[in-house]
């Protein structure tokens, strides 16, 4: 019962990773499809084609690339700094009132609609700038508002791993005359390294694909945008292709470096019992 039960097991798990990577797969294939006569993506495989590759930054795209990456960087720096300071101060807050009033709130903005926060977006910059001209809109309304679209989900990335923060670490560090300064960024912002790399990636890739706040609140070109401009067109298979390929080679690295560290604690530890070993042996025929 036990080998049918692992069986099924394995083939559901099976099956829900080919409903993953076969359509990434075939977007790859596609990628170089020639396109139909009017030049837009058609799902019958014509010929192969490096067409659609070298004409990906046609028509602004490669302006619109720079403009996402500029704004992606630019958010995620401003949201984990706002996100590593609100969650130290919801560490060192101890009315529990409080506490659970902020973490409640930062919440809400992850089950609203996008619709409706781009719509108070443009309310809050129609009250506070007037109402700009469409030629006078720049990149930082939308780095403004990716800030406010994925803030929450920095906060919910960090704040697990604050509330497990050691303080006896900080305070053994100003012990040892480092500043408060020093001391916070030697204990606490190592400690929470792990949950900023993760902070910057989601927000990123947020960012990278938002499309209607961008639309909303802003005139500016960015990839979200010229992916949703008019019929589908084959470049954007070329560039899900290549960063399928950067996150294939982003975790491949993760897994060689994790299984390095790995290999390297169990050398030490095999070292160090083979140390107390040795000790015990030389103690023994000393007496």
């Amino acid at each position: 019962m036990s080998r049918i039960a692992n069986f099924f097991k394995k083939i559901y798990i099976y099956i829900i990773l080919a409903f993953v990577y076969i359509p990434l797969l075939a977007g790859t294939v596609f990628s170089f499809n020639q396109t139909s006569k009017k030049g837009t993506f058609t799902t019958t495989f014509n010929r192969p084609t490096w067409n659609n590759w070298l004409h990906l930054f046609d028509s602004e795209r490669d302006v619109a690339l720079v403009n996402s990456i500029i704004i992606a960087i630019v958010t995620s720096v401003i949201v984990i700094a706002i996100s590593l300071i609100t969650v130290w101060s919801i560490y060192r807050q101890r009315q529990k009132t409080i506490k659970g009033t902020v973490t409640a709130t930062s919440n809400i903005p992850l089950i609203n609609p996008d619709n409706i926060t781009a719509i108070g977006l443009v309310l809050v910059f129609a009250i506070f700038f007037g109402i700009i001209s469409s030629d006078s809109e720049g990149l930082w309304r939308v780095i403004v508002a990716h800030t406010v679209m994925t803030l929450p989900y920095g906060i919910s990335l960090m704040l697990p791993r604050s509330e497990k923060f050691n303080n006896n670490l900080l305070e053994a560090s100003q012990d040892l005359g480092y500043s408060v300064v020093r001391s916070w960024f030697k204990t606490y912002f190592i400690y929470m390294l792990p949950s900023i790399i993760m902070t910057f990636v989601v927000s990123t890739v947020l960012s990278f694909d938002d499309f209607i706040i961008t639309r909303t609140v802003s005139n500016t070109s960015t990839i979200g945008l010229k992916l949703y401009e008019g019929a589908f067109e084959s470049w954007a298979l070329v560039l899900g292709t290549i960063l399928l390929f950067i996150s294939l080679l982003g975790n491949i690295i993760y897994v060689f470096s994790k299984r390095k560290n790995l290999v390297e604690s169990d050398k030490n530890k095999k070292q160090s019992i083979f140390k107390k070993l040795f000790k015990k042996v030389k103690i023994g025929k000393d007496s």
